[in-house]
């Protein structure tokens, strides 16, 4: 199926250049790309709405290609839209920007968010050293802006063909994480979430699914590398014995001998390729195979 794309369209203000409280900020605007069927459908489609990796300091909505062969977040919203599914990459304040902090934190320990790739990644861009306090800062207004993409597709859902209702977040690697957090944290309310090489922080988890009780949550799918992050190949795990624990419903699918840059043509354990996982779990939570949605298409 042929699709369209819509570039630049601002979703949300937020500010920047916070310097301790000093300032001067300025307001940027935060923009995301639609890439959508060519020809509407007869009924509003699932969609999903996704978030570019970059450890938050690097990537946007149009590339975040890494040190391998990762498939970039534009990508799979190309691949999805092809499949009669909406989809929606999601630009965020990056931490060069020094965003304001949030006004509804999520991050139940900040002192613990992991820095291992964090630091690798400003020496190679030549900043010096950040603290987790102030990495923390970043990743809560990130998380802000990828809650507020959700909430901006969810009002504009009629101008694009959506079912309000049947939105999947997800996103890699940073993006991942703020896609977990926003779903768990600031209940964002989508019908999933797909963490490509980002999981939330196991005590995070815990707190969420305490403070969750017999509310529903949205059910999870994680994928990750054999040979991934130091933090994500320790999360990951505990995350999946959380929520299974707690009988909320996890998916976890590991690609043998992948770091944390794969391609969605990767085999996982199962040998099914990475989006044929995707596709799997999102069609079992949406309720209706992408390919009905191209098939009407098609059809008109």
């Amino acid at each position: 199926m042929s699709i369209r794309t819509e570039r630049d369209i601002v979703f949300a203000q937020a500010r920047i250049g916070y310097n301790k409280g000093e300032g001067p900020m300025q307001v940027v605007s935060l923009k995301l790309d639609a890439y959508l069927p060519a020809f509407p459908g007869a009924t509003p489609a699932p969609a999903l709405v996704l978030a570019h990796g970059g450890a938050f300091h690097r990537g946007s909505k149009e590339d975040d290609r890494g040190a391998g062969r990762n498939t970039t977040t534009a990508d799979y919203c190309r691949r999805f839209a092809a499949l009669g599914w909406p989809s929606f990459s999601v630009q965020y304040r990056l931490a060069q920007t020094d965003p304001e902090p949030s006004r509804q934190p999520v991050l139940t320990r900040p002192d613990q968010v992991p820095m291992s790739r964090v630091d690798v990644v400003r020496a190679e861009m030549g900043l010096p050293p950040i603290g987790p306090s102030d990495m923390a800062r970043v990743m809560e207004a990130a998380v802000d802006d990828v809650a507020d993409a959700v909430r901006f597709v969810k009002t504009h859902h009629g101008d694009y063909g959506i079912d309000p209702g049947r939105i999947v977040l997800g996103g890699f690697s940073a993006g991942g994480r703020c896609a977990a957090y926003a779903a768990y944290g600031k209940h964002v309310g989508v019908a999933g979430v797909l963490s490509i090489s980002a999981p939330l922080v196991p005590v995070d988890a815990a707190a969420y699914l305490a403070s969750a009780g017999a509310r529903p949550l949205p059910p999870l799918l994680m994928i990750s590398g054999e040979c991934d992050l130091d933090y994500v190949c320790a999360f990951v795990p505990e995350v999946e014995r959380q929520f299974s624990a707690a009988g909320r419903q996890v998916e976890w699918a590991c690609v043998p001998g992948g770091t944390h840059f794969y391609s969605s043509d990767s085999r996982t354990s199962d040998g099914r390729m990475v989006f044929e996982v995707i596709r799997a779990s999102i069609t079992r939570w949406v309720g209706q195979p992408a390919d009905q949605f191209a098939q009407v298409r098609s059809a008109r």
